[in-house]
């Protein structure tokens, strides 16, 4: 429990009222700071006239105030943070502070509670675990595709529109005590980090990494916090890859358990592993092997999609579903009968073409070069590539820089038989047999418009789905 009584939390935009709600609940004294401005007026008076939390759309003076709650990506140069800095006010980040939160309101007693966070991969990772867990108790996921009762390898969406800051993770508590539901399994997919409230906590990969905070530190950093602050008996699952997390864990005395991923390229499906993780993941041709503690169990999969890209979510659902006693032949079933995720790199068929869909608000433009491998490795002569590439929104998930875009294309415009760009952004790029759509579904139109039935639509935009 804290041990404080004033407590300010900075930015309402990225579910800040909430974690400021749930701190009013359990009696501090709160102060909420629309640091964008971006928060309606109504929102301001309904925490003051029902949670008597002070608001304000600029900074406040820090001499009161004993923590300040503050979300990883903000300007650590923002006043009130470094005023705290210079008066010693403690500063805790968003994700901590839903930890502080969740250790105090009991609504997860007697259960299992699953975080799951990373660069690549979280989404297809608790939507895997899910259906694994499922096939011995009930489950609740909070994804970015919503919030999710499974059962017995079925689900049903209970509830659309959150988020995956932290604070949503409320929200969603608030909804199943609304509906009534409760289950013995909670996975969250949080970005950017993990509360350290978790019985099992999840880093997928830090790759790529970026930075954050005006570029005064990396996602890396955020996501790995977890490990210094987290639960004593926190079980931590990390990909081997990431040596850095590994080395935290490690020196911090942290109990955690690693898994492998082949790297792979194009159409060569099977690649190098690192040896040494607890679990070890082989891709080859249409089957996957996985060897746990010298046991190698395998299936074949699907070929309906690229199940290469999935390879991160395949060892770290596994690899968690193995320690929490799923059984084998349960894991196996699962894998087995994936077909991949909504815009995760599908196979569909649009208008007599084969349609490679790539598009989601998590892609980037490393995704896209392996998307374009797999369509070459998909085409067969005389076929040839229509690549849909660009962003609907720039603001989703950081958007698709223009210059990534360019210098991707200055090495690859050869092997696009035609390219349809989307989005404001991209006007500026200029190549001989490009052509520009205002959005996704236009860029689609275009693409069936130049292309036969030989030929492979790519679809690469970065979006909401």
């Amino acid at each position: 429990m804290l041990d404080l009584t004033n407590i300010a939390v900075l930015d309402m935009t990225h579910a800040g009222t909430v974690i400021a709600e749930g701190f009013a609940r359990l009696g501090y004294n709160v102060k909420a700071i629309d640091v964008y401005g971006t928060v309606d007026e109504d929102i301001l008076l309904r925490l003051g006239h029902e949670y008597g939390i002070v608001t304000s759309k600029g900074p406040v003076t820090v001499d009161d105030l004993d923590l300040i709650v503050c979300p990883v990506h903000l300007d650590p140069g923002y006043p009130m943070l470094a005023d705290a800095r210079k008066n010693g006010v403690k500063i805790i980040d968003h994700h901590r502070a839903v930890g502080h939160i969740l250790s105090m309101n009991g609504f997860f007693d007697n259960t299992t509670v699953v975080e799951v966070t990373g660069s690549k991969a979280k989404t297809s990772t608790v939507s895997l675990l899910a259906d694994m867990l499922s096939r011995k108790m009930k489950v609740i996921l909070h994804s970015s595709r919503g919030l999710e009762l499974w059962e017995k390898g079925h689900s049903h969406v209970v509830h659309l529109g959150l988020s995956i800051a932290p604070g949503s993770v409320l929200l969603a508590i608030a909804k199943l005590m609304e509906l009534d539901i409760v289950a013995d399994c909670y996975i969250f997919e949080f970005s950017l980090g993990l509360t350290g409230f978790a019985d099992v906590g999840v880093i997928t990969t830090l790759e790529p990494e970026y930075m954050i905070a005006a570029s005064t530190s990396s996602s890396s950093d955020s996501k790995m916090k977890a490990l210094l602050y987290g639960r004593p008996d926190e079980v931590f699952f990390l990909n081997l890859r990431d040596r850095k997390a590994v080395d935290v864990a490690r020196t911090h005395g942290r109990k955690y358990f690693t898994f492998n991923v082949p790297e792979n390229s194009g159409c060569a499906i099977m690649g190098s592993a690192i040896e040494g993780a607890d679990l070890q993941l082989r891709l080859e041709g249409n089957n996957i092997y996985i060897d746990h503690a010298g046991f190698i169990f395998s299936s074949s999969l699907s070929p309906n999609y690229n199940f290469g890209s999935y390879a991160t979510a395949f060892a770290a659902a596994s690899s968690v579903a193995i320690r929490l006693d799923v059984f084998l032949e349960d894991i196996i079933t699962v894998l087995g009968s994936f077909e991949g995720l909504q815009g995760r790199m599908q196979e569909k068929e649009l208008s007599g073409r084969k349609l490679i869909d790539n598009s989601n608000s998590g892609m980037d433009i490393r995704s896209c070069e392996r998307a374009l491998d797999y369509a070459l490795c998909r085409s067969g002569s005389p076929g040839k590539v229509i690549m849909v590439l660009g962003e609907e929104a720039a603001q989703v998930c950081e958007g698709l820089p223009p210059e990534n875009v360019e210098y991707f294309l200055s090495r690859r415009c050869e092997d696009i038989g035609q390219l349809i760009l989307v989005g404001q952004r991209m006007q500026k790029i200029s190549l001989g047999n490009v052509t520009y759509a205002s959005g996704l579904e236009q860029g689609l139109e275009m693409a069936i418009c130049f292309s036969s039935p030989n030929d492979i639509i790519l679809s690469c935009v970065k979006c909401f789905r």
